[in-house]
């Protein structure tokens, strides 16, 4: 027979055991990705049940708006009906006394379900269910209880110390916690998920709309339609290479703009005869007003689109393209005559990559220039671009020549 001294020393290493087991399962908790969340939770619920040599161990909340409770995570022992499946949209007012006893932040403990007296709404709940003991520990936030944990005892009765019931009640408070932060974690990336979502939407809607208008503007010529793709392309390594050097206005957001504005940089060329758009001579100087238009009638058509949108930054960009990549930085272009930094740097951007492509492909007014050719006679073009850009547009014309050759025989 054991002495009460050594009765004392076990109590004590079961309450140590138990302390340890706890601290355990909530600093996992801690620790614990939102995808593996319920596994962690089941994990827990099992080692409790191990522990405390129950058969059912759960968690349940409380809604008290909609009056119902539900069973949110369930670990049953081997032979044990699972009962979760049936324990959804509990109404609350089924067991007054239960949730009243929880409300006040005290725990149902049932020793022996069979001393319930007959008429009992609770022992009307458990019998069928085979529980022979219960203990059901509310979960509460200050004064507030959110829900609770439950073991069940289905084999045989189960008793609990103070000790233990005062732990588990510390436990479950903690595991309330746990939760509420899992599902803040969850319902914030959820969002973000569903943001993700709408911005891959908006991105394809735009690529749509950048396709739709290209094939009602009329560039029926192949070579034409072929220089959209290689300014595109240009334009978005030349805005990487900016975003590169750490240019203050070169961020992704501005790469992926000019990968979608840039081949709308001609849209305006829809008002231009082909007799003019496909002349082997030299324009007029009747021929080249109509041909200096395309810019005015660009930026119409994107200021339509503009007001529609008019916190589209994707068409904000192509307006700006449109309208001012003939611009020059000396002030000497057209249609606006605008000057240095007052040439939006997206405009600024094509210009440079619009010149260059030109010069490096087959015109009706002109042979094809090797890479060294275009560069030489874009160095004579003096005041034409920003000074800034055309010096690192030099530094990188090797990728710039690359990216040319690939999008070349791609397309």
């Amino acid at each position: 027979m054991a002495t009460s001294h050594e009765s004392l020393t076990l109590q004590l290493q079961q309450q140590e055991r138990l302390h340890h087991l706890l601290s355990s399962l909530l600093n996992r908790f801690l620790t614990t990705e939102i995808a593996d969340f319920k596994k962690r939770v089941d994990q827990s619920l099992a080692e409790l049940g191990h522990y405390f040599a129950v058969d059912r161990v759960y968690v349940f909340d409380y809604d008290f708006t909609n009056q119902v409770c539900h069973n949110t995570f369930e670990w049953c022992a081997e032979g044990i009906t699972a009962e979760m499946d049936n324990l959804q949209d509990v109404p609350i007012d089924v067991l007054p006394e239960w949730v009243n006893t929880h409300v006040a932040g005290e725990t149902m403990y049932i020793p022996r379900v069979a001393d319930l007296p007959e008429g009992s709404a609770v022992r009307a709940i458990l019998e069928p269910q085979a529980i022979q003991s219960l203990l059901a520990v509310p979960m509460m936030q200050g004064k507030s209880c959110q829900g609770f944990v439950g073991f069940d005892s289905v084999i045989s009765e189960r008793t609990y110390t103070e000790y233990e019931q005062q732990a588990l009640q510390d436990f479950s408070n903690a595991l309330l916690g746990a939760v509420e932060r899992h599902r803040i974690e969850a319902g914030r990336e959820e969002a973000q998920r569903v943001l993700a979502e709408r911005e891959k939407e908006l991105i394809d809607y735009q690529e749509g709309l950048v396709r739709t208008l290209l094939r009602l503007s009329a560039l029926r010529n192949n070579e034409t339609g072929n220089h959209i793709e290689r300014v595109q392309d240009l334009s978005t390594l030349f805005a990487t290479i900016l975003y590169d050097h750490h240019h203050p206005d070169a961020t992704p957001l501005f790469i992926e703009g000019i990968r979608l504005a840039a081949p709308l940089h001609d849209i305006g060329k829809i008002s231009v005869p082909d007799a003019i758009l496909l002349k082997a001579n030299k324009l007029s100087d009747q021929e080249w007003v109509f041909m200096r238009d395309h810019v005015r009638v660009g930026g119409e058509v994107l200021k339509d689109l503009q007001m529609q949108f008019p916190q589209n930054y994707f068409i904000q960009m192509a307006y700006h393209i449109a309208l001012y990549h003939h611009e020059r930085w000396d002030g000497t272009g057209y249609n606006q005559g605008l000057k240095g930094e007052d040439i939006p740097l997206a405009a600024r951007i094509v210009t440079i990559i619009d010149v260059y492509d030109a010069l490096r492909t087959v015109r009706p007014y002109k042979p094809a220039y090797s890479h060294e050719d275009a560069i030489l006679a874009m160095r004579d073009m003096e005041g034409a671009f920003d000074p800034t850009l055309f010096e690192l547009f030099l530094l990188h014309q090797e990728e710039i020549a690359i990216m040319f050759d690939q999008t070349f025989k791609a397309h």
